[in-house]
């Protein structure tokens, strides 16, 4: 099948102005759902709501390429220069998702219905809620189609990604006692402890990495216990980090490093102090039950697997800084490499989007890949 340029172009238009946020992708899945029909894919609809295309073309190796269908949201859309709910201007296409990931998505599912495999089975995967968490939705759908490669399709300018940094969510909750303010002597401040565990935590010697640079440890986010705090000192405090982790860090490892620190911190005070995982628990769009810890490992690619697909696409390898679906399936075991069109620096930021030229680049790219891959 020829590769449509105008279809694809109008696709990718069409995700961009259907709105998707996380745990609401219900309208894009069923545009995505319709689109591989046409396309000639068999279509099945998972549990989550992952949206899964195949072409099946005998025996051979199985590739799974994984584009998500959430995307963030716009908190001030008079700061945009063009529509954040999708235009088209200027040889580019804009708006929220153009990027990240709708329109590699749409480059996606038009370039490997171009590829004409001849054999294996190229499976397409529209995941859910990969802004909340990645990985797990993507895991579900490798469990089912069980590949002997995967493919990542954020965006990397059209390189080929052959590792990224992990993310960890670590909470850390401070328990103090509380008592009136005028007479803070009498109890315990779990701000005041907090405060020392931030300065603390600033001092970790981090591990860093010759491509994925270093580890880092960010607070994003605190709260304290009760607020509003009229008269009372506060017994609770909880601070939420990013940590971004590098290859062969664990999730025991990054969370006892905090905890040593933090139960230093907090001991002069007399409060206690608590570090662990996040864990996310919502409802997907299908109406199932999420619950799963936001611990992403950090991988990189196999040298075997990631020549190979350098050498079919004619390009220069990259890293991701950032975290990805990639983190599920190479903790599954299953070889893992990205590609994708658009700049990644674009992610989440005003005026988002994908050059056109770039975007047929992708599909084309995509097309290739499936072909290499599934000849291996």
């Amino acid at each position: 099948m020829a590769l449509d340029r105008d279809a694809l172009e109008t696709f990718a238009l069409t995700l961009v102005r259907t709105p998707s946020p996380s745990r609401a992708e219900g309208a894009v899945a069923e545009l995505v759902r319709a689109e591989l029909e046409r396309l000639g894919y068999s279509v099945e609809v998972d549990a989550l709501g992952n949206v899964i295309g195949t072409l099946d073309a005998g025996p051979g190796p199985c590739v799974l390429l994984d584009a998500h269908m959430d995307t963030v949201g716009v908190t001030d859309p008079s700061a945009w220069s063009f529509d954040p709910g999708g235009e088209l201007a200027g040889g580019r296409l804009y708006g929220r998702g153009a990027m990240d990931m709708k329109g590699p998505l749409a480059a996606l599912i038009h370039g490997v219905a171009a590829a004409g495999i001849s054999g294996g089975r190229v499976v397409v995967s529209a995941s859910i809620a990969e802004e909340m968490i990645e990985g797990f939705a993507t895991v579900e759908v490798a469990r089912r189609v069980r590949p002997d490669v995967a493919v990542i399709c954020e965006a990397t300018a059209l390189r080929v990604a052959v590792g990224q940094r992990g993310r960890a969510e670590l909470v850390v909750s401070v328990h103090g006692r509380p008592t009136h303010s005028s007479r803070p002597e009498l109890g315990v401040n779990a701000v005041e402890a907090m405060a020392d565990v931030l300065r603390a935590a600033r001092d970790i010697e981090l591990p860093s990495h010759p491509e994925l640079v270093g580890a880092i440890l960010v607070p994003t986010e605190i709260v304290s216990r009760p607020y509003p705090a009229l008269s009372v000192v506060p017994d609770f405090c909880e601070v939420i980090f990013d940590r971004r982790t590098l290859p062969g860090e664990r999730e025991a490892d990054v969370v006892a490093q905090l905890r040593t620190v933090a139960e230093a911190a907090v001991a002069p005070h007399g409060a206690t102090v608590e570090v662990a995982i996040g864990v996310d628990r919502f409802a997907s769009y299908s109406g199932a039950p999420v619950e799963a810890p936001n611990f992403a490992a950090a991988w990189s690619t196999p040298p075997d697997l990631a020549a190979a697909a350098i050498d079919a696409l004619r390009t220069e390898p990259t890293h991701w800084l950032f975290c990805t679906n990639g983190s599920g399936t190479a903790a599954l075991g299953i070889p893992t490499l990205g590609f994708g069109p658009g700049d990644p620096s674009l992610a989440h930021r005003v005026d988002e989007y994908i050059e056109l030229d770039e975007l047929h680049a992708g599909a084309r790219g995509y097309a290739t890949l499936a072909a290499a891959l599934t000849a291996r």
